[in-house]
């Protein structure tokens, strides 16, 4: 598969690229900065400017589609939201004028509105999946939420895309784990407005991989999670302290995470293989 990977420079990106090239596909990498190291073709490219975008993507058949400020400390709202929206509506735009029929992008876990509220976020039940009200504050949040709005708009225009949105949340790597279980988090209640969770890079990849060929057509959006919360707390325990009052569809057992995982291991065959509690 000729696979165009947009924000091929950043840390998920190059994994990415990294794992395609390994599987035998030939990659186009895409950003605004080359990467240090570098296996395949390289073409700079400002996900802002529409004629970029198009004669980037021209000619592959699949766009893995990561550009993006990444959170909003960078910089101002106005910026972000420019590059972050604009971006996703060119990607998109291009890829149905192209012919491009199979897109995976970047989205996040704040698409609903959590880690980046001003105050504690309006949850209507716990664990939360992709059916569950988006309420997002700030622009980073918003950006994320209307890249989904966009790409539910591109596929009524051309139903016979495939457009995955995977929700990604803290994505971490294996060298921050040993330090992560030399100092296990204890604090109650803690990262409450991200729901404590995490997920792994490899499984991140792997999410990506299996987005590239998933058997749907349509867009939809998958929380792509760690299965546990990176708290060494239990995770009832947690949620008894910052969210008493939300009603919970199941027993919380042991650190179980609090984003439902179902959707992504029925429509993408994924499910998270990597836990911060392993040594591995």
């Amino acid at each position: 598969m000729k696979v165009a990977v947009t924000g091929c420079s950043g840390r998920i990106g190059q994994a990415i690229v990294k794992a395609l090239l390994e599987r035998g596909d030939q990659v186009r990498g895409l950003d605004v900065k080359p990467p240090e190291q570098w296996r395949s073709p390289f073409s700079h490219m400002d996900v802002s400017d529409f004629g970029q975008v198009v004669q980037g993507l021209a000619g592959t058949e699949a766009v893995v589609h990561l550009a993006a400020i990444p959170n909003p400390r960078i910089v101002p709202p106005t910026e972000l939201f420019r590059v972050n929206v604009l971006g996703t509506f060119h990607v998109l735009e291009a890829c149905r004028l192209l012919g491009i029929r199979r897109v995976v992008i970047a989205s996040s876990i704040n698409a609903v509105g959590l880690h980046f509220n001003r105050e504690r976020p309006r949850l209507d039940y716990l664990p939360i999946d992709e059916q569950h009200p988006a309420r997002p504050e700030e622009a980073y949040s918003l950006s994320k939420w209307l890249g989904e709005q966009i790409a539910d708009a591109t596929v009524r225009l051309t139903p016979e895309m495939t457009v995955a949105s995977l929700r990604f949340h803290g994505v971490t790597t294996p060298e921050t784990y040993e330090h992560w279980r030399a100092n296990p988090r204890r604090d109650v209640p803690g990262d409450f407005k991200g729901l404590w969770g995490y997920v792994d890079i490899r499984d991140v990849v792997d999410a990506v991989l299996k987005a590239l060929t998933a058997d749907f057509v349509g867009h939809e959006a998958f929380f792509i999670c760690a299965a546990d919360t990176h708290s060494a707390v239990p995770t009832a325990e947690l949620v008894a302290a910052a969210y008493p009052d939300v009603p919970l569809r199941k027993e919380l057992r042991g650190h179980e995470g609090l984003f439902d995982l179902s959707k992504a291991k029925r429509l993408l065959s994924w499910q998270p293989q990597h836990s911060w509690r392993e040594s591995r």
